[in-house]
Formats: structure tokens, sequence, C-alpha cells
């Protein structure tokens, strides 16, 4: 009974000293501490197809409903500043996966591109698997499906459509697809994906376990089950902030502008850009319904699968992280969907829950998709491959405040985004740019790349764009090919 007391008496000091420094923000080296092989832990990466910031965590939009999202960060850690490295999904997912900027390869677009560079280098998951782990991989987590390496894979189940005549869905068509199905969510591929999931997560093996899971909601078309819908009052729907009394694009280059009437890959609708389409057809609130309603369904499927993670059946320490491969624009710029380089189109969740992380914890720090492949590796306790371009969030998830790089996003050939922690830059290929703080303007309303009090900002951010990139397509390719 002595011997007892003594080890909870110990135990409980030991507690105490970790509290101690996990509430002045420092943790003992040996809460990170690099496992051995046999105690490595299992790693669950979540990713989520066009969710924008439109999570209850992010403050995105008042009426966002994403209760189990929103659990996972208050029980981890928020990165609240991270963003894709390119907005569409296929150079965005081919980064991740592959730890390469896209503008050291030219893999800009979703339309492949012949000059684009091959990576030889392992995947994410090709690498675990080198490393000893088994590994899992289902959904879509490469632009086309689970990608081919792991000892399981699911591709991406197909959903119920609506009845014949009633699907609106047009892939180079506005967004305005959204139905409220007549099925339940056992019906729906997501659910599909997060009892895959489950079950391959029950599985005992002596390997620790890698999994990748992608759940596709809410990627176009909008059409989840009707009582997601019902969540969302049609004459309660509230549109994204414009500036009051302002045109939004009359501080904007012309480029700017063209960029926000389309995908840039997109043709015009008759003349119409995707929001001219929406507002004279009336389709505004509809749409915003449908997107919320589609972030509330996968919300829900991917709470189904957290749930199993509460119990680890191999004894092992569990890590999951959360992303969205980009953002989305409801109307904000008078644009729709990705294919831009604003907030809307890059800011993302970034959630990493696992043992020594402070629940609730938030990290403003700029953060983003290549740093995915280096934060999981070295979380391992494996040594970071030297081809991988990102950093680990290591650091921070000891201290938030540890300061990092820029977050760079690409879009075509010579258009690169710098976010900072305070700022935002644009440089476009025509030599153009835009500029905003997001200290005082959070919604990009004011362009302040053409004030002469901003230039000395300007010239610094400006030394941040990567140089020596990537030929390839550019954006006015695209220009000349569907807006003439």
């Amino acid at each position: 009974m002595i011997k007892i007391a003594e080890d909870l008496y110990m135990k409980k000091n030991v507690l105490c000293v970790v509290c101690f420094f996990l509430s002045v923000g420092v943790v003992p080296s040996s809460v990170f501490a690099q496992p051995k092989e046999k105690s490595r832990p299992d790693i669950v990466f979540i990713i989520v197809d066009d969710l924008n910031d439109w999570i209850g965590c992010l403050d995105g939009h008042p009426d966002a409903k994403s209760p189990n999202i929103d659990a996972l960060a208050s029980s981890g850690m928020l990165f609240s500043q991270a963003y894709c490295n390119s907005p569409q999904c296929r150079p965005s997912r081919t980064s991740l996966n592959y730890g390469v900027y896209p503008f050291k390869t030219g893999t800009y677009f979703n339309a492949k591109f012949k000059g684009e560079d091959k990576i030889t280098t392992p995947t994410m998951q090709q690498f675990f698997s080198q490393n000893g782990y088994r590994v899992v991989s289902g959904g879509k987590v490469f632009h086309g499906g689970p990608g081919n390496a792991g000892d399981s894979l699911l591709k991406r189940p197909r959903d119920p459509k609506p009845p014949k005549g009633k699907d609106n869905f047009n892939a180079q068509g506005a967004p305005n697809d959204g139905y409220a199905l007549d099925v339940t969510d056992e019906e729906m591929g997501d659910y599909a994906v997060s009892q895959w999931a489950s079950k391959e997560w029950s599985q005992v093996t002596d390997k620790p376990l890698f999994m990748s899971v992608g759940f596709f909601r809410p990627h176009r078309p909008l059409q989840v089950p009707k009582p997601w819908f019902e969540e969302f009052p049609l004459e309660s729907i509230q549109r994204p902030l414009e500036p009051v009394g302002e045109d939004d694009w009359v501080d904007m280059p012309e480029f700017a502008r063209r960029l926000a009437r389309t995908h840039a890959h997109k043709p015009l609708h008759r003349g119409l850009s995707d929001h001219e389409y929406m507002i004279e057809n009336k389709q505004w609130d509809v749409t915003i319904r449908a997107y919320q309603a589609s972030i509330a369904f996968v919300d829900r499927q991917i709470g189904r699968f957290l749930e199993n993670l509460k119990v680890n059946p191999r004894g092992r320490e569990t890590i999951v992280m959360l992303v969205s491969d980009h953002g989305w624009h409801l109307g904000e710029k008078k644009h729709w969907c990705k294919g831009a380089l604003w907030e809307q189109t890059t800011h993302i969740p970034f959630i990493i829950r696992g043992p020594g992380i402070v629940p609730g914890s938030v990290c403003k720090q700029p953060v983003s998709l290549i740093d995915v492949y280096p934060s999981l590796v070295d979380l391992a306790g494996i040594e970071i491959p030297d081809w991988v371009d990102g950093r680990s969030v290591k650091p921070q998830l000891v201290k938030p405040t540890a300061p990092r790089p820029p977050a760079v996003s690409s879009y075509g050939d010579g258009n690169t985004s710098i976010r900072t922690e305070r700022w935002r830059y644009i440089r476009y290929e025509d030599g153009s740019e835009e500029l905003y703080d997001h200290r005082v303007d959070p919604n990009e309303w004011f362009n302040l790349a053409t004030k002469t009090d901003y230039a000395e900002t300007k010239k610094r951010l400006e030394k941040m764009i990567p140089v020596n990139q990537h030929a390839g397509l550019k954006v006015q390719d695209w220009f000349d090919k569907f807006q003439k």
C-alpha cells in the first residue's frame, strides 16, 4: 500500500510540473521526446474538400454549424492563420502529399500542363510505409482518390443523385447546384468513408497506423440529405459582408478584376460571370444555404469517425490532424468557388490534437499545407527528409508564438500571394499588385499597394516571393481562351 501511495504521489507531482510548464507556454523536452520505434504514435490525417473558414472555431460565418470540427479544435491546437499553397484541388493535394511547392513543379491548375515536372520523391503515404507504418488511405486524399500507396485503399464512394431532370450540376457552370436529397446520411459517400475509416482504426496490428482520410463535401455538387438544408432556413441566410457604399473592385488592378469574374479556366455564362449569373437568377442565398448544409453534413460524418478515436485499440498515443485543401468564395469580391489568391480562397482549417498539446490552444503564426508532411513525420519521431519543402509546426505546439515564415500561395506562373500574420501581398503575372493590412482590414477591402506610405512594407514582402519559379501556364492563357 505504501509503494502504491508513493507511485501515485510521484505521478501527481510529475503531472503538476508538466501542467505548470504548459501554463507558461513551455513544455519539457520529455513531453515531445522522440519516441522509440516500438512506441511511435498512430497518426490520423483528415482532409476535407473545398472547406473554407465557415466553421465555428474560425468565426468565418455567424451561422456556421460544425460542432465536431469545433470540438476537435477545442481538444488540441487550432492554427488560425493557415493557408493552402494553391487554390485548386489537384495542385493543392499534389503539393501537400508530396511535400513540394507548386512553383517548383509547375503544377498550378486542375488541368494538367505538359511542361510540369514529375515528382520522383515518395508521397507522405509511401514515406510512412517505408518507415514501418501500416498505411491506409480512403476517400478523396489525392485529386483522383486515395492514391495508390497503402495496405488498405478505399476509392471515393459515389453519392445519390437528384431525380431525373432535377440535377443542376455542371462542373463548368455556376455553383448553384444545391439540392436537398430525399435520402439518409447512410446512403451518402462521406458516411461510407467514415464507416470504412472507423473499421480500419479498430484493427489491431503490431505496426503503428498512418491513416489519410478524405471527405468530399462541401465540394460541388452541393447535394446532401434534406434535414441538413432544414438546419438553415432560407429566410435566415446571411450573405458575406461587403464594403458599405463602395465597390470592392474600385482599387483592384484590372488583372484582379478579370480573375474575380471567373475561375480563370471556366467559360462565362452567356457573357455573365458566376456572380453576375447568381444575382440575375436570384441564386445567391440558396447557394449559401446549400454550402452551409454541406458543411454541417460533412461535420457530422467526421464526428462519427472522431468518436471512434477516443480509444486506441493498439495502446498507442494518437495524433489527429484535420485540414482542408483550399478555401471557397461565396460572393466575396464578386467571386465564387476557388481559383484566386485572396483570403477566402486560401484560408483553411488546420487543427492538431495529440499528447502534450494544450487543449483549446491557438497559434496565430502563418502555416500552410506544405507543412503537413514534415509536421506529421516530426511528430512520429522520424527524421524529416531533406526533399520536403515545408517546416514542422512542432515548435509552435510547444510555444504558439514562436515565429514562422510566411505562407506562400501560387496560382499559375507568376501569380503569388505572401501571407504573414499581419499582411497579404499579391503580385500578378502582369506586375500588378494588392496589399492588405489584416489588423484593420480582415475582409481585404482596401488595397494599399499604390499608397506611398506602404512602399517599404510592400518591398519587404515582395522579397519573400520565391525566385526561379517553374514556368508553366499563366492565368492570362485562360483569359484569352474563355474571356474574349
